[in-house]
């Protein structure tokens, strides 16, 4: 299972585009921030790399 991850995040998604991942993008990229653009990985990879949850918004579990 695919999911995308942010460098600073804490959740995985289900799409690239969440408005979880893209909304505070925007709003860093505004103020001068270096954004760092999603990393597509599997699940597993995501947990190893750093503790993430869901999000809310867009993943569901079946």
């Amino acid at each position: 299972m695919q999911v995308y991850v942010t460098q600073r995040g804490d959740a995985y998604h289900s799409r690239s585009d969440c408005s979880r991942i893209t909304g505070p993008q925007r709003a860093g990229a505004s103020r001068g921030y270096v954004v760092h653009p999603p990393r597509e990985m599997s699940l597993a990879e995501a947990q190893a790399w750093k503790p993430v949850k869901p999000c809310p918004l867009c993943w569901t579990v079946a």
